[in-house]
């Protein structure tokens, strides 16, 4: 036998050797199919996948087949009592004649603390289990595209904190604007993107314990004039700390004072309103990436908390209205305007 053989045996030996917690914990780092094909190692390793917490199954981009038939028929072999993440990604190659949401709820009855499940397949938007929105070990979740988000009223996720919703379809304004406000009391972070055509007319996000909100809105409404667009986003979150906006669609926007407000970003191509630019005012950390008009807008509005201000102007005609805004926040001192760092030393710039 060669050297290089009985070298190779002796580093498989050594691996074998390690107990089953500390191989599940090496195999868990790994993708879930090449976790499953170590089952072919040896009579050793045949069922310690089975016990892996952790799954990830995606489809690849440029693939032909997809990885639906290795995850379901997975799932009827894993036994681990508690699963730590599930991640899934289904393309445009998935049979649409399959029920996507057995593998959530699989997960669920074992205790899952993270769902991650993105739905990009050719068919209609489907429905998740009900049990999904009643997982009381959960404490993330995202779900993304073709996914019809409808939150039962028994809905209640005690342990979430984060949720991300990109690009779902809604069944109504009021089943999210319950499940926000009742059924995650302790929810910590949100995470939106809106689509065109989500079937909400009012976004309610009325949560006391949030203390973090991107929300992005990249789409164009053309259709309507803009005062008159009838949709509108609408927060109230006392304890927000970190807020997010991204919007060119001329939604309307409603909030209340954000008294806890640490850092916020705003990118717009039309003036986001007075009341939401107002309860930036006691923002410490500011970045703004407008157009003149918004600019405009920002400058009326006293920002008596600012320390740092980061300026991404759109438009040629800036500094007039980013003067007066530098009027309105005596204790700025730090700006940047277009990748270019001004500091200030003195108690005032007026």
């Amino acid at each position: 036998m060669s050297e290089a053989k009985v070298e190779e045996r002796v580093c498989e030996d050594r691996i074998s050797e390690l107990p089953d917690d500390l191989i599940v914990a090496i195999l868990s780092l790994i993708p879930t199919k090449d976790a499953v094909a170590t089952m072919f190692m040896s009579k050793r390793w045949l069922s310690i996948w089975t016990m892996v917490p952790v799954l990830d199954y995606k489809d690849e981009k440029e693939g032909r087949n997809s990885v639906w038939s290795f995850l379901h028929k997975s799932l009827q072999y894993h036994k681990a009592p508690l699963v730590d993440t599930l991640a899934v990604l289904l393309g445009s190659q998935c049979p649409t004649d399959v029920d996507v949401g057995k593998c959530v709820a699989n997960v669920v009855d074992r205790r899952v603390r993270e769902i991650i499940f993105e739905l990009v397949w050719s068919a209609d938007p489907t429905r998740l289990p009900n049990s999904l929105y009643s997982c009381e070990s959960l404490r993330e979740l995202s779900l993304s595209h073709k996914i019809l988000v409808d939150f039962p009223y028994s809905s209640c996720l005690p342990s979430l904190k984060k949720l991300e919703l990109s690009s779902v379809v809604y069944k109504d304004d009021d089943s999210l604007r319950r499940f926000l406000s009742i059924s995650c009391p302790t929810l910590k972070a949100l995470f939106v993107t809106r689509k065109k055509d989500d079937n909400l007319k009012t976004l309610t996000v009325k949560v006391p314990s949030l203390w973090c909100l991107l929300y992005h809105n990249c789409f164009m409404n053309n259709d309507v004039e803009e005062e008159d667009n009838g949709r509108c986003l609408v927060i109230d979150t006392p304890a927000l700390e970190e807020f997010h906006v991204m919007d060119i669609s001329r939604d309307y926007c409603s909030t209340n004072h954000m008294p806890c407000l640490k850092g916020a970003y705003l990118s717009s191509n039309s003036c986001p309103g007075e009341k939401l630019l107002r309860s930036f005012s006691s923002v410490l950390s500011l970045e703004l990436c407008l157009n003149h008009e918004t600019l405009v807008c920002c400058s009326t509005v006293n920002f008596s908390r600012l320390v740092k201000l980061i300026i991404d102007p759109e438009d040629s005609d800036w500094l007039e209205p980013l003067m007066l805004l530098l009027g309105n926040a005596p204790k700025l001192r730090n700006l940047t305007v277009d990748d270019v760092r001004i500091l200030f030393f003195h108690h005032s710039i007026n």
